[in-house]
């Protein structure tokens, strides 16, 4: 489980066949055993291996097919560190399991450090008027959802300490939709 507050953007130093070696400076990602989860652009990927302090992950098919994460991909990505029993939840929940990707169609800048981005080709169903939704690992806000179109508001703090800097029109991202409102939806399926 995460909470969407970054840590810290990572370099894709290499992503080959099924393996993403990624760099980082933030001492914090060292020296953890293999097989922690870390979040990788929201992805939840299994640490596999480290050398020269660069991070190595085994990236399966199923991850490939639902994500953003491939050639094409910015080269820069959000990292997180599972949540703890002592971490502070200033997020939502997050599994790190991304339900697919969307369409960044828009981003401006607003006064006072502010930027908008809207994405498009969202499940409808799972966006919600200041709901939750987390991209690229970030957990986020919706808002003003119309079908498939949502915004979020970006502070500097977000803006500047995300891969959101180096995004452009036209990007997919990866998203996972509240794990609360897939819940209600299996609950009222099933019934």
């Amino acid at each position: 489980m995460f909470t969407g507050i970054v840590e810290s953007i990572g370099t894709v130093v290499e992503l080959k066949k099924d393996t993403l070696e990624i760099k980082t400076d933030n001492s914090n990602f060292f020296k953890l055993k293999t097989g922690t989860s870390i979040a990788i652009d929201g992805c939840c990927l299994t640490l596999k291996y480290y050398e020269n302090d660069n991070l190595f992950f085994q990236v399966s098919d199923e991850t490939f097919s639902r994500t953003s994460l491939n050639d094409s991909h910015c080269g820069f990505v959000n990292m997180e560190l599972p949540l703890t029993m002592e971490s502070l939840l200033s997020g939502h929940l997050v599994q790190g399991h991304v339900d697919g990707i969307v369409k960044l169609s828009k981003i401006e800048k607003l006064e006072n450090e502010l930027w908008d981005f809207t994405f498009n080709n969202a499940v409808e169903k799972y966006i919600v008027d200041k709901g939750s939704i987390t991209i690229n690992g970030i957990s986020l806000t919706v808002v003003n959802p119309v079908e498939d179109n949502f915004r979020v508001a970006i502070i500097e703090e977000t803006y500047s300490n995300t891969n959101l800097k180096y995004l452009n029109v036209d990007d997919y991202v990866n998203v996972e939709y509240d794990i609360v409102i897939k819940y209600l939806e299996k609950l009222n399926y099933d019934y």
